[in-house]
């Protein structure tokens, strides 16, 4: 079974999940898409760092990090208006990627699952949510995205469906919020 056919099953999941849903029906509250934003930043830098450090991150994929660029699209949207908090769930996920640091394949898995979500529904998702994008813009995408598959393979499917799971948690925390709006 292929990467993509082994993690299917939980990206369907993810996708699903009432804040995606929301995002797709152009009904997620501003303030929602800043605070999402604000807490891909702190899981982000962590994988991207543990990436560097390991050597996946080199010279052939020095576009892929996208910290720096979360960071000024929160700064954009938010203008210093609102202080955010990291949200439990991204506090778990946090401590979790502390305990896989130093293992390529784990971290790989990680930047398979956010990294080319990005490449592709953050292309969509960039048409849909109104802001700036700065961190759904690849320079040399296509060259990006092969290089990253060069990497990949089946053996990552485990990792990568606990980086989905980490996904839908950290988007239910949005359900309540949802419902209020």
């Amino acid at each position: 079974m292929s990467l993509k056919e082994a993690t299917k099953e939980l990206h369907k999941q993810a996708e699903s999940t009432p804040f995606m849903k929301a995002v797709f029906n152009r009904a997620l509250p501003r303030e929602l898409w800043i605070d999402w934003t604000y807490q891909k930043i702190f899981f982000y830098n962590i994988i991207e760092t543990s990436a560097i450090k390991l050597g996946i991150l080199n010279e052939d994929l020095r576009g892929l990090p996208r910290t720096p660029l979360l960071a000024s699209d929160f700064n954009e949207m938010n203008q210093g208006v609102k202080a955010y908090d990291i949200n439990p769930a991204v506090l778990e996920y946090y401590r979790y990627l502390n305990t896989i640091t130093t293992d390529r394949a784990k971290i790989l898995a990680h930047l398979y699952t956010w990294h080319l979500g990005d490449m592709y529904g953050g292309q969509m998702i960039k048409r849909i949510v109104p802001g700036p994008h700065n961190s759904l813009e690849f320079t040399d995408g296509e060259r990006l995205m092969s290089t990253l598959r060069s990497l990949l393979d089946d053996s990552l499917a485990d990792e990568a469906n606990i980086a989905f799971e980490w996904a839908i948690k950290m988007m239910r925390e949005y359900d309540t919020r949802l419902e209020q709006d």
